[in-house]
């Protein structure tokens, strides 16, 4: 009963409404703009038989780079709805074969991050899934705390790319997690792209983006 009442305060706090915010801060492009953005407005899938992220709006910033392509889609591969109570159990590192972890703290309120030690059959596994002779190979991940319009949680830039994904080019990724009473809006992508043949880093405009999360909205 205890258990069950500390997740409820939980997932009271998370889904606060409070001024955006991205902690720490990050350093913003001089070029960035804020009337620069294609506006994201649509229903998120789920495979967890959790639909209640209904749909979700976010303004979609991108680099001066992406002007000329017609259609301004986020750079994220995958995205979708999970059940709150999963996502804070999991957190971000275990399954990922890294020595660091990502979790929420209850006490504080915030989602911070520790290292741990690897098994002897995880290193291996670790070692293999990244093409790396060594651990100290590994770069320490990069965490945020997030805090959109109405729903808050984290994201995490990892430049440790696995070797099937490096061999597509892939250099850094950003996950996060967004929740929102008892759903979570999910996703992880690529943040350096080719655009016209130029390398561009869509981190900090992602980030943003993350900032103006709205979830729960109603169909137009």
């Amino acid at each position: 009963m205890m258990r069950k009442i500390l997740i409820l305060l939980t997932l009271a706090l998370l889904s606060q409404k409070a001024v955006s915010s991205i902690i720490p801060e990050i350093r913003i492009p001089s070029d960035f703009k804020k009337d620069r953005f294609a506006h994201y407005y649509n229903g998120i899938s789920s495979n967890s038989g959790n639909s209640s992220c209904d749909i979700i709006s976010f303004k979609n910033f991108y680099p001066p780079e992406y002007t000329t392509l017609k259609i301004k889609r986020p750079p994220f591969n995958t995205w979708l709805c999970l059940f709150a109570a999963d996502v804070i159990h999991d957190g971000y590192g275990p399954g990922r074969a890294l020595p660091e972890k990502v979790y929420f703290d209850k006490k504080a309120g915030v989602w911070k991050k520790k290292k741990y030690t690897l098994s002897k059959e995880s290193t291996l596994r670790s070692l293999e899934f990244y093409g790396i002779k060594s651990l100290s190979k590994l770069q320490p991940v990069d965490l945020y705390n997030i805090q959109s319009v109405n729903a808050s949680g984290y994201a995490v830039i990892d430049s440790n790319i696995s070797l099937q994904e490096k061999q597509k080019g892939v250099k850094k990724s950003l996950s996060f997690c967004l929740i929102r009473d008892e759903a979570a809006f999910c996703g992880s992508g690529s943040m350096i792209n080719l655009v016209d043949g130029k390398e561009v880093d869509f981190t900090p405009y992602m980030l943003k983006s993350l900032e103006t999360v709205e979830m729960g909205l109603p169909e137009k």
